[in-house]
């Protein structure tokens, strides 16, 4: 399946899942991440603005979040260094097939795609990372953590072609607080491949052979008010992006909410 009939089945299936919806939320920010010292001078990477349409939906069938990022809105695609336009969509979709002892067993897949021109060593782009697996929701209190695991497929444009890359799991985590009368959250989510294969390893910069990687975020947020939710990210990878080397940014970020 190509990537234009892979979004648009992403796409159908998130209608009919809002037709079914028992809750729904979805927002637009603005964002600036913030690459450390360190991460800039090891990988080259430069600091960037994005924007962001982001939205969720969930009922007695499960669940289905995405995002769409626009990565230096207003920047041409003259592969500038790091600074032209890119492209990001997510899509999520957790769908309940059971219970096993009370605790749900759902069937688990995302799509992530990046594409865009000055990216790492390349000056054009494009990459896709398919996984499919199970899932679980598990809530301990106002804590919520929603794991997974599934195979790996993987697409991109460096004459690697398409195919299995080991293994991917993760999670998400939320939980919601108040302090000081305010409306306040911790988030984090989190992806680690597995047994990654020798033909997209060698994608990355030199350095070995890293089977395993890591990616993710954790996040503070704040709802002063209903429209609107404003906070800061701490955004970690290693042997992932591009690099071999551990990289760190912080992300800053205000949304309006619908």
């Amino acid at each position: 399946m190509n990537t234009r009939k892979t979004l648009l089945a992403a796409s159908l299936l998130a209608a009919s899942a809002l037709a079914h919806a028992d809750y729904s939320f979805k927002n637009i920010s603005a964002n600036w991440l913030d690459w450390s010292d360190r991460t800039t001078q090891q990988s080259g990477k430069k600091d960037f603005a994005y924007l962001e349409a982001e939205g969720g939906m969930g009922g007695n069938w499960g669940e289905l979040y995405g995002f769409f990022d626009i990565e230096n809105p207003g920047k041409g695609n003259g592969n500038t260094e790091g600074r032209d336009r890119r492209f990001t969509t997510k899509v999520v979709a957790r769908y309940n097939l059971t219970q096993v002892g009370g605790v749900p067993v759902q069937l688990y897949g995302h799509i992530y795609d990046t594409r865009g021109n000055g990216f790492g060593p390349y000056a054009h782009f494009f990459t896709e990372n398919r996984v499919l697996g199970l899932g679980t929701d598990l809530s301990f209190g106002k804590l919520n953590i929603k794991p997974f695991f599934g195979v790996h497929n993987q697409l991109d444009a460096f004459g690697t072609g398409s195919g299995f890359n080991g293994f991917m799991t993760g999670y998400v985590l939320l939980y919601p607080f108040q302090a000081f009368g305010q409306n306040m959250m911790v988030t984090q989510w989190h992806e680690t491949e597995l047994d990654r294969q020798d033909k997209f390893i060698g994608v990355y910069k030199s350095g070995g052979k890293p089977r395993v990687g890591q990616n993710g975020a954790v996040s503070l947020w704040w709802t002063p008010v209903k429209e609107v939710t404003t906070g800061i990210q701490y955004r970690y990878a290693d042997q992932k992006l591009g690099s071999t080397a551990y990289q760190n940014a912080v992300i800053y970020s205000i949304k309006y909410n619908f």
